[in-house]
């Protein structure tokens, strides 16, 4: 028996029905998916709500002068072989740092110069646009009445750590809530037009905002970060942070295995090397490491080995030649400058001295240690806290959102049943076994192949993650697209076409929608906890996936309405002969 079709009206009605509800759904995913990356950052982290944990307790200064050295995307394997790097490394000491994942580079910035990973303080991608109102490296050194510089090619260095002029380095800050528009400038935000600080544009001459750097140098052109740090060292700043980018950007473009890399990590030796070429290491420190590393073929922000492992170099004033460290992370950086500068180490910070590279006598070490114990007993609790508060209001809300979920997939299948019913949607098996898995497999395929195994590391280029996706997902949308148009063409008439179509439409939609409810259930916006990295790719990968799954219903629909016009031409130019 011959199922019958309902007439092409109510068929295409049915078609129109399915890509309003899958265009709300694609709507609200993009949504989602877009605003995922800015989702994950926190303005003002539960540690920026105290007071940072200071110690009184000082030891000796170290070093006259101390230069922090971070050279962009250079990982491990990479830094060796490199001349002004190994002369350093003979005469002090050569060992490894841990970065902190998400391993982009604002996160990592801010864990050099805090002593705070990304997990706590907020910023964990490179989209961060607000001042980071984490006690710093700087604060301390300022509060100690040192002079502090910096010398980058990249601005968002200084603008990462803005003031309010002021503003007590002592005490819990007030986030200063601004934004970056579509030309990387400061705008403010609209929610805080009611602050009489937010009301003075963030970009005026006049702006009441302090730069953490006493003298603050950006140079965006061919050898200016070399200029710019030449003339910084011949200053007299106690404290020089130095940040060059030209191997990240080689990473980005070419990979960490490529010839160009190592051509861009000979570059920015060389550039460091004239930067630092008079420092006297019998009187000052240098300390030089990176905010992550690159993957072969280009990329950063996951927990690969190649991006995690970095460089620690460490020679000069105070530091104990030979000495090694098993346990470095970038956190640790910032406690153990603190140390040669003789002045506390940020208050927020979560992080130890790494006194087994510095010569320090044993009533000195006993000191740091015992400082850095009071802080984290402050800090990692305030942390746990945080987290927890965060996964208890998470459980209490799951429920209900899992029941909100399961009744949207139950009316979906009660409206299945009711076309069904009405012959406007069938459910082809045969048809829906070649369309529906082809832009899984593909999309799936090409997040796992291009993608680099599930990971944020997949951005070869600096980008939104789903912005990536999208480009994956449009692939893989065109080819189900050619698989349905395959799957269907043994169907003569337009309504029978469609209601098949239909079927398509209304099982991707489910295959897509469903997962976006479950994982928006057990991982609702705000992050206080960072995802996993394979979390970090698959929520934004589903709900782009939303998204392609209702494009293609109105790309389906577009095409078979095309046939039948098509078939309907024919015929008439057929009679007509």
């Amino acid at each position: 028996m011959t199922l019958q079709t309902a007439p092409t009206r109510q068929v295409v009605a049915a078609a129109l029905t399915l890509l309003l509800l899958g265009g709300v759904g694609a709507v609200q995913a993009g949504l989602a998916g877009d605003s995922f990356m800015y989702d994950l950052e926190q303005v003002q982290p539960e540690l920026a709500r105290i007071a940072p944990v200071i110690d009184a307790t000082s030891t000796p200064r170290l070093a006259r002068r101390v230069f922090v050295v971070v050279i962009d995307g250079l990982r491990l394997d990479k830094s060796y072989q490199l001349p002004y790097l190994d002369e350093l490394r003979r005469r002090g000491v050569d060992t490894e740092a841990v970065s902190h994942y998400p391993s982009w580079s604002r996160p990592n910035y801010v864990s050099i110069l805090t002593g705070v990973p990304p997990g706590a303080s907020g910023v964990r991608t490179n989209h961060h646009s607000t001042p980071v109102q984490l006690d710093s490296l700087m604060d301390r050194a300022r509060a100690a009445g040192l002079k502090v510089g910096a010398a980058t090619d990249y601005d968002v260095l200084p603008r990462l750590f803005l003031r309010r002029r002021g503003e007590p380095s002592d005490a819990p800050r007030d986030p200063i809530t601004f934004g970056i528009n579509g030309d990387g400038e400061l705008e403010l935000d609209s929610d805080t037009v009611g602050d009489p600080f937010a009301r003075a544009s963030i970009r005026a001459p006049d702006a009441d905002l302090a730069s953490p750097f006493d003298d603050a140098r950006y140079a965006p052109w061919p050898g200016g970060f070399s200029e710019a740090g030449i003339a910084l060292a011949a200053g007299d700043s106690d404290l020089v942070v130095l940040l060059v980018g030209a191997v990240d950007d080689a990473g980005h473009t070419t990979g960490g295995a490529s010839p160009q890399y190592r051509d861009a990590t000979l570059v920015a030796d060389h550039a460091v090397s004239l930067v630092l070429a008079k420092l006297d290491l019998s009187q000052d420190a240098v300390l030089i490491t990176a905010d992550h590393g690159h993957t072969n073929r280009g990329g950063h922000g996951g927990v690969e080995p190649e991006v995690l492992s970095v460089p620690l170099v460490v020679a000069g004033a105070g530091v104990k030649p030979g000495a090694s460290s098993l346990d470095a992370r970038l956190i640790d950086v910032a406690p153990t400058v603190s140390a040669l500068l003789g002045i506390p180490a940020p208050g927020h910070g979560l992080g130890r001295t790494l006194t087994e590279l510095l010569v320090l006598d044993a009533d000195s070490i006993a000191k740091r240690v015992a400082a850095d114990r009071s802080r984290l007993e402050v800090t990692q609790r305030v942390v746990e806290l945080a987290e927890q508060r965060a996964d208890s209001t998470v459980l209490e809300h799951r429920a209900a959102r899992l029941a909100i979920v399961l009744g949207g997939a139950l009316l979906a299948a009660a409206l299945a049943a009711l076309l069904i019913r009405r012959r406007v949607l069938r459910l082809d098996v045969r048809v829906l076994l070649v369309s529906v898995p082809a832009f899984f497999i593909v999309y799936i395929a090409l997040i796992g192949l291009l993608g680099q195994r599930f990971s944020p590391s997949f951005l070869p280029a600096r980008g939104n993650i789903a912005s990536t996706l999208l480009r994956y997902g449009s692939i893989a949308m065109i080819v189900q697209l050619f698989a349905s148009m395959w799957a269907l063409r043994a169907y003569s008439t337009l309504a029978k076409r469609l209601a098949a179509a239909n079927g398509i439409a209304w099982t991707g939609l489910m295959l897509t929608m469903v997962p976006a409810g479950v994982i928006w259930a057990f991982f609702p916006p705000p992050f206080v906890s960072v995802p996993s990295p394979t979390w970090l790719v698959v929520i934004p990968a589903v709900e782009v996936a939303v998204a392609c799954a209702a494009m293609n219903v109105a790309l389906t629909l577009f095409v078979e309405v095309a046939i039948f016009v098509a078939r309907a031409w024919q015929r008439d130019a057929r009679s007509l002969d």
